[in-house]
């Protein structure tokens, strides 16, 4: 292997104090943390105002940066304390913030120009045209979705090296199966959203898969029993530590876990640590013993994840979602008169003196105990004492093993020794006026040389017996011992015969050091003019007023989502007046699906929107296609060279959900109508406004309740969508739930038709045109008798899902909301969607609290 010049930044999580001490002292380039708002992990202890500053002082203390999540999105109400936070970020010195949401984007441009802003991984960035909007928008680092391959990754690489714009990649931790930004599941299900950071992790519950074919309205018709429970939505965690070298060309790889103990961060941290340090020297070859300890930190299994292309089982842990230990063996039987589990099956590593193990089996509770002697292995088999009777088949794990508690420990008791990453200070000695002085060079938080300087307090005198050589002089100033630094002497300028008692010299190398901390926090803080030009800007941000909103003299638009002729044909038969159709030629494919090369794909699209043109211009429609929500780049080089003719034909637009998509179509067609879907997530004015110039209209998150909605104050220029019924589209996967296993969702006959969860809950299942599956909320989102509050509100399209339902369901619920708009009995008119919905209905956060 050959040496590095270049090796990623190590950036390791910290929900704690003790976490942040442990991933400095574990050898972190740079840690990132939340402070008591905004943050996407809520329950970690996270960092308050002080101990935020303070953490960020110790860290420029020691050259290593601190980036802050301010990653969720805010309502209205939230934006003046967002605004304050940012510039208190900027003021203590914060390396970069973690962004999600478009308004708060927009916010940093305007108070906090020079705050460096990273694109959280909630903003879903995947694509080119992603990283374009990144930079145009003054973002200085991406943080990539976690479905792209390696390949992909690379693609993009070269996009932002031309763009200057650095690429974070997940090396390990925890996965998410739905794209981040673009699940709802955990809000749908239980109002915690996942945007917010509060996530409940519904997908680590188990599931039952439902097979079968559908009636008229699209619901589920069970064709068999299954019974088949597992944990069919929970991801095994990510391990790249075997291919790391693959890696390295990034600006940064990051270790998950700010949800996780100190230890565990201390291990994982320290493994990868030392693991690109031997990629830089050319000497690295994975260790298994290495790997071994990360799974002894926590792990429900490993997977090299959709960046090394695992599918299947090979992505997902059916059996558990949680923490697994390291299997050893299965229990044979129990010896009940001497009180020991007889194990067999045995595999190594076998448990040692002082490691915690658990005895596991479906449908029983964990028996877990503490290894308190050494144990022997006879004719295959191992006896431990455990205390309480054990059933034979039960697997058995290590779940705590003592030697890596220690070793996570003493790396984190190093804190304060000095232990992690050292700072180079180069040293120039001399006599300045009889003093001996001495001079610091080192590298500042922003890559600027600072120098500081300290001389002796007492002025060197004759020696009259022992003179200072150069030699102690030396080794006496860069006895640096238990710090953060490493002095190399770069000038010594002394002519010997003098005297300086060693203390004075030892406190002359305290001093320095002192003084270069001092320089690396300040160096990281903005100067206080420009804070001061931010509070002034904050100032007129504050001053800022919105008129209310005041309803549209126009009738509002009944928009439907379609992804079948039938679908469209029955909602304009009902009064709908725009359709976003989103066709379900799969140009990508899982390997379940006939793949369609391009030129084929173009063909179908072209003909199927031929005909819903042809459908919504009879019945007086605007036909727009509905892009997919995540457009990866197969998708997009065959989808943007049709937009011309289909433009010429008489398409009116084009609906896209991922940021720097209406670029792009723009780029293409300038005078095209854009849409943009819920997948933007705008929950604000300043959000709202910030997207305004690149898209006609826009639709509102699916998360927003009506005290948000009110708030946006949606002024008579803003042409805003509202979502009012439908099953809301709960999770976006890259992974196929039915891979290897079940009939494909997208069949016509029997087929993976939801999922079932132990309430009874079952949630709909589709496939879109990339092969990603959809999951559904298992009931129907339905605001019929809130419609004048909404209209009140300034919303000026109406938006119901219809996708992977009936002809005759989508007449039905169009033709219920025109009544419902020209005076009908809503009552009449819920109960009878009531009867025809999946599930039942409900009014999600809408009447509520939203997110909160």
């Amino acid at each position: 292997m050959e040496r590095r010049t270049h090796i990623p930044e190590l950036l390791a999580p910290a929900g704690s104090r003790e976490a942040f001490e442990a991933a400095v002292a574990a050898g972190a380039d740079a840690v990132y943390l939340s402070g008591s708002r905004f943050g996407a992990r809520a329950y970690a202890a996270n960092f308050d105002d002080e101990t935020l500053k303070q953490a960020i002082q110790d860290a420029h203390a020691r050259s290593i940066r601190v980036y802050v999540t301010v990653n969720t999105l805010v309502s209205d109400d939230e934006l003046p304390a967002v605004a304050e936070y940012l510039l208190f970020l900027y003021k203590i010195g914060a390396d970069a913030v973690l962004i999600q949401d478009h308004g708060v984007l927009s916010i940093a441009r305007q108070i906090v120009p020079k705050l460096n802003l990273h694109a959280s991984t909630q903003m879903t960035i995947h694509s080119i045209e992603g990283l374009r909007y990144a930079k145009a928008h003054g973002i200085s680092r991406v943080v990539l979705a976690r479905e792209l391959s390696i390949d992909e990754v690379r693609s993009l690489q070269h996009e932002a090296e031309a763009l200057d714009i650095g690429l974070e990649l997940f090396a390990h931790g925890a996965l998410c199966m739905g794209y981040s930004g673009q699940c709802l599941l955990s809000s749908v299900i239980g109002g915690r959203s996942g945007n917010r950071g509060t996530c409940a992790q519904p997908c680590r519950r188990k599931y039952m898969p439902i097979i079968g074919s559908v009636d008229r309205f699209e619901r589920i018709i069970p064709d068999r029993e299954e019974r088949d429970w597992a944990y069919l939505l929970s991801p095994q965690d990510l391990a790249t530590y075997p291919r790391l070298p693959e890696m390295m060309d990034f600006a940064a790889l990051k270790i998950e876990g700010r949800m996780k103990s100190p230890e565990y961060v201390a291990t994982v941290t320290s493994i990868y640590r030392k693991a690109l340090d031997q990629i830089q020297s050319g000497i690295f070859s994975p260790d298994p013993v290495e790997l071994l300890s990360a799974q002894f930190a926590f792990n429900r299994g490993f997977t090299e994840g959709h960046l090394f292309g695992a599918i299947g089982s090979g992505f997902v842990s059916l059996d558990r979602p949680d923490n697994r230990g390291v299997r050893f063996g299965a229990v044979q039987w129990y010896d009940r008169e001497r009180g020991e589990a007889v194990i067999g099956d045995l595999i190594a590593p076998y448990p040692e003196r002082g490691d915690g193990i658990v005895f596991s089996k479906e449908g029983e509770e964990d028996i877990g105990c503490e290894i308190r002697t050494n144990l022997r292995i006879e004719s295959g088999r191992m006896r431990v004492r455990v205390p309480v009777p054990v059933k034979r088949g039960m697997e058995v794990a290590i779940n705590r093993r003592a030697s890596v508690e220690q070793a996570a420990a003493a790396i984190i008791a190093g804190f304060g020794r000095g232990s992690g990453r050292k700072v180079r200070i180069s040293l120039f000695i001399g006599m300045d006026e009889g003093y001996l002085s001495v001079s610091g060079h080192l590298r500042g938080m922003k890559g600027e040389d600072l120098i500081v300087t300290a001389r002796s307090a007492s002025p060197m005198a004759e020696a009259r017996t022992r003179p200072l050589t150069a030699e102690t002089i030396s080794n006496l100033l860069t006895r640096t011992g238990e710090t953060h630094f490493e002095a190399v002497i770069e000038e010594l300028h002394y002519d010997g015969g003098l005297f300086l008692p060693i203390q004075e010299i030892t406190a002359l190398r305290r001093e320095l050091l002192s003084e270069a901390e001092n320089a690396l926090i300040q160096s990281a803080e903005p100067a206080p003019g420009e804070v001061e030009e931010s509070r002034k800007q904050l100032g007129l941000f504050r001053q800022e007023r919105r008129t209310p909103a005041v309803r549209r003299s126009d009738p509002p638009v009944i928009a439907t989502y379609a992804d079948s002729i039938d679908q469209v044909r029955g909602a304009l038969a009902g009064g709908c007046k725009r359709i976003y159709f989103e066709p379900r030629a799969a140009l990508a494919s899982c390997g379940r699906r006939e793949k369609l090369e391009i030129p084929e794909w173009q063909a179908a699209i072209l003909d199927e929107l031929s005909v819903v043109k042809e459908l919504c211009h009879h019945h007086d429609a605007a036909c727009y296609w509905k892009f997919p929500d995540i457009t990866r780049r197969e998708f997009l080089d065959a989808a943007l060279p049709l937009l011309g003719d289909l433009y010429a034909a008489g398409i009116n637009g084009v609906m896209v959900g991922g940021v720097g998509i209406s670029e792009a179509v723009r780029a293409r067609v300038p005078e095209m109508a854009i849409a943009g879907s819920s997948a933007l997530n705008i929950t604000n004015h300043s959000a709202l406004e910030a997207l305004k110039p690149s898209h006609n209209s826009v639709a509102l998150s699916r998360e927003i309740s009506l005290a948000e909605l009110q708030s946006l104050c949606i002024g008579d220029d803003e042409v805003v969508e509202f979502f009012v019924q439908g099953s809301v589209p709960a999770m976006i996967t890259e992974h196929c739930i039915a891979y290897g296993r079940y009939p494909c969702p997208s069949g016509t006959g029997s087929h993976l038709a939801a999922i079932m969860d132990q309430t009874g809950r079952s949630f709909p299942i589709r496939v879109d045109g990339g092969c990603r599956t959809i999951i559904g909320n298992a009931v129907e989102t339905c605001l019929i008798d809130h419609l004048d509050l909404i209209l009140d509100a300034g919303i000026a399209i109406l938006g119901i899902e219809l996708r992977s339902r009936t002809e005759e369901y989508a007449a039905a619920i169009c033709q219920a909301y025109i009544s419902a708009l020209s005076g009908g009995t809503i009552d009449q008119l819920k109960d009878d969607i009531r009867l025809i919905s999946w599930g039942g209905i409900t009014t999600g956060p809408f009447p509520g609290g939203g997110f909160r």
